[in-house]
């Protein structure tokens, strides 16, 4: 019964270990993982290990700090960790294009206005030219919008998407209640056990409107450990917890958005 829109297996906390975290994932019992890509090493990881596995299923995209990093000067980059390696973005917005028969959804993509500042305008660029593609072939979005939240929603109404995952989000409850008026999903990782904010989302936000996810290996219900798929029902748990109904109700719930989301 248990779904997970949202994990990055092609990490190197993974490495060597991206099929059994898939087997500790069916063990756990979860139906599908949604294993979203970054960029073109990435994008191509995550079709050959979906291919090995029938519960894992890929979204291919390009989170918003790749997007710019053929424009990133790595002598200013202040941030502990090294500059995303640049590549031709508009190249990989058409593979992804030529592969899409193989998704089910489109990203990771969308804005971020806490890593890199200065590029809205190109994160933006890139955003619409895959938001093309998902409604191109009718696919769902998978949307980082951290510190650009209301942005986001206002492109993808203005474009007129109408199938999209807002993952993690950190907006306001008044914004994510906008999302999901809206016709958008939002996805609450594991970290919901001990996160204020998302247990809120879950009490709160429309029953119809909430998916899970993990953000592997990130987003986890320990602090500082490793996060993965096999998490996702301790986060249904504590999701229903918030909202005053029983473990099986929420994670019916939720299977059955992950169902009218992506067919599966």
């Amino acid at each position: 019964m248990y779904v997970d829109v949202h994990a990055h297996l092609i990490h190197p906390s993974f490495a060597g270990e991206e099929d059994a975290a898939a087997a500790r994932a069916a063990d756990a019992g979860l139906d599908y993982v949604i294993v979203n890509g970054l960029e073109p090493r990435s994008n191509r990881e995550v079709l050959a290990l979906c291919e090995r596995h029938p519960h894992l299923l890929p979204a291919l995209g390009i989170y918003p700090v790749d997007a710019v990093a053929s424009r990133i000067d790595p002598a200013t980059w202040a941030h502990p960790f090294d500059p995303p390696a640049p590549f031709d973005a508009d190249a990989e917005i058409d593979f992804i294009d030529s592969v899409a028969d193989r998704l089910v959804a489109i990203g990771e993509c969308g804005l971020d206005q806490y890593w890199v500042t200065d590029q809205a305008a190109e994160q933006e660029r890139v955003l619409r030219r895959l938001c093309e593609v998902a409604m191109r072939h009718d696919l769902p979005v998978i949307l980082h919008t951290r510190k650009a939240e209301r942005r986001t929603l206002d492109i993808l109404l203005e474009m007129g998407v109408e199938k999209a995952d807002f993952h993690c989000f950190g907006g306001k409850l008044k914004l994510a209640q906008q999302v999901a008026e809206a016709g958008y999903y939002l996805s609450i990782p594991p970290v919901v056990v001990r996160a204020d904010a998302f247990q809120r989302y879950a009490a709160h936000l429309p029953l119809d409107r909430l998916l899970t996810e993990t953000d592997s290996p990130y987003m986890g219900p320990e602090r500082d450990a490793r996060n993965e798929p096999a998490n996702v029902p301790v986060g249904v748990e504590a999701m229903a917890r918030a909202r005053g109904i029983t473990t099986a109700a929420m994670a019916e719930a939720v299977r059955e958005n992950f169902r009218r989301l992506f067919g599966r």
